[in-house]
């Protein structure tokens, strides 16, 4: 048995006539105490189990295809919206609508947007999800030979597809998680690997961390996951100058990597006349005081999307998989190595990450998708147990059930489609020129309408963060670019942002309600005629 091997036994339990089996009584205390010898590295990039990974590949690309025509979501919509109308000459970062989104997911929306067809987004998400998969494949080929290179790149292709975490969509969480986990087996590559290859996978991996964030901003894992490994191995290297000189090289490397899109984003800021005080005001300031409007609303609404999302958690699997890990790797004992205690950070990370989200949809989950197909991985060689692989097998059996749930969903109950097809009534019953205002967010209304809005806050919480008296609302409906519809998906006074009224009593005067389609109220301005479209099937 390998070194590799014997740092995951408890001290005594080594049996040389086992192999690479485990009883089912031995606990996990420690992971990774030396670098990989070549001989495991040569021996988990074995051809034999290739044809797994081809067809972990290929379930993937074929849930995630039938996502493909299904309509977008809020989120999705508006990132449309924005990055269609992308310019340096606007108000905010990205031109005429505030988006509080870094600016590496606005390009990849503006790749999609290049093209006329919206579901290109969803098209450019399965690349994401296969290099999701690839990347758990490779850290569970260091972490647990063959068999965790097995289970972790079949968790992470069932998390990273599953209608349970909202993976359906092509949103910010799963393009920053592929790129967290491709960072994270960069990494382990760089930690445990020999020779040249190795600072350079280090500088990869920075690369990719740093990157990130600027997806989606609470995406730090990469970076704690590589600070984590140093800061234990320099803890424990004593007077030792071997380890601590390849800790540092490999932070060094790590540094510099994630150094240059931090960087391009600077020079793409400055070219366009921000300073870094207005990113950081816009992309992370927000934060903090979106926060606290989401608490101070007489909602309880995240209380019980809370409670939803560990209802989620259980069923997609995931939070089965990261308890198995605390449970068997247990983590927190003295024994425990840098990449144990590095996984173990990033799915505390993520678990914290969540909570200070506030608002608690289901795709905050896809936040400990790295670090629970890690865990996977890593416990690969406790293959004696077999409940986990049961709770591998239900999390990739969820994934796919919930896919067909999901498709049968959409084409049995009409109702799933309201955005889409309200968006679609306006476009057929308005006039080249028209623009629309939805109260409040739903920006995927008027992505499927193909209509400009003037009111730059397409979502419901900036709404309430940058303009919670509605002042700029009220202008913007009383002034001379007043919106031609006005679609009420929420009512006026929603969160009480109209508690005296004002802006109802400004609607009445200057908008009449034309339809009601998919149950929302339509208005056209009082001044203005249409001829409208017959309403659809909802």
């Amino acid at each position: 048995m390998s070194d590799h091997l014997l740092g995951l036994l408890p001290e005594g339990s080594h049996d040389s006539g086992a192999g690479t089996r485990f009883v089912a009584s031995m606990n996990v205390v420690t992971l990774l105490r030396s670098p990989v010898p070549p001989a495991v590295g040569a021996e988990a990039g074995g051809t034999r189990p290739r044809p797994v990974l081809l067809w972990v590949c290929l379930a993937v690309v074929l849930v995630r295809a039938t996502y493909v025509l299904q309509p977008l979501r809020s989120d999705e919509g508006g990132y449309l919206l924005a990055a269609r109308q992308w310019h340096s000459s606007g108000e905010f970062l990205y031109g005429d609508y505030y988006v509080d989104r870094p600016p590496l997911l606005m390009l990849i929306f503006r790749v999609a947007a290049l093209t006329d067809w919206d579901p290109m987004i969803r098209v450019l998400a399965i690349p994401f999800a296969l290099l999701a998969v690839v990347a758990g494949w490779s850290a569970g080929q260091v972490l647990g030979g063959r068999t965790g290179a097995i289970w972790a790149a079949v968790t992470a292709g069932a998390l990273m597809s599953t209608p349970a975490l909202a993976a359906d969509q092509a949103d910010g969480e799963l393009f920053a998680a592929a790129l967290v986990l491709a960072a994270l087996a960069l990494a382990l590559r760089a930690w445990e690997g020999r020779g040249p290859a190795r600072l350079w996978h280090a500088v990869g991996a920075g690369v990719l961390a740093g990157a990130a964030p600027l997806v989606k901003q609470n995406f730090l894992e990469g970076l704690l996951f590589a600070g984590v490994l140093v800061a234990v191995a320099l803890l424990r290297a004593g007077g030792d100058p071997v380890t601590r000189g390849r800790a540092t090289s490999f932070a060094a490397a790590v540094a510099t990597g994630a150094a240059v899109p931090y960087l391009l984003v600077w020079a793409w800021a400055a070219s366009s006349g921000f300073s870094v005080a207005t990113l950081w005001a816009d992309l992370l300031g927000f934060r903090g005081a979106a926060f606290d409007v989401i608490w101070s609303a007489h909602s309880r609404a995240p209380l019980d999307r809370s409670l939803q999302l560990l209802a989620l958690g259980l069923v997609s699997g995931l939070l089965l998989v990261v308890g198995a890990w605390f449970a068997a790797a247990r983590p927190w004992r003295s024994a425990t190595g840098p990449v144990g205690w590095a996984v173990t950070a990033v799915l505390g990370y993520g678990a914290v990450a969540i909570v200070a989200g506030g608002s608690y949809w289901p795709h905050y989950l896809i936040e400990l998708v790295p670090g629970t197909a890690l865990a996977a991985g890593a416990l690969a060689p406790l293959a004696a147990r077999a409940w986990m692989g049961w709770v591998v097998g239900f999390v990739a059996g969820t994934s796919i059930l919930g896919c067909v749930v999901l498709g049968a969903a959409y084409l049995a109950v009409p109702g799933v489609w309201f955005q889409e097809r309200t968006g679609q009534w306006l476009a057929a019953s308005g006039r080249p020129g028209d623009t629309a205002v939805v109260t409040y967010g739903n920006p995927s209304v008027l992505e499927a309408a193909d209509m400009a809005s003037p009111y730059p806050h397409l979502w419901s919480l900036p709404m309430r963060t940058l303009d919670p008296d509605q002042t700029r609302l009220r202008q913007t409906l009383e002034g001379p670019d007043a919106p031609t519809w006005l679609v009420q998906v929420h009512g006026l006074n929603t969160w009480r942002v109209d508690e005296d009224g004002r802006l109802r009593r400004l609607v009445q005067e200057r908008y009449r309600v034309v339809a009601e389609v998919c149950g929302s109220p339509v208005l056209l301005r009082a001044d203005l005629t249409r001829d409208l479209a017959p309403p659809p099937v909802c």
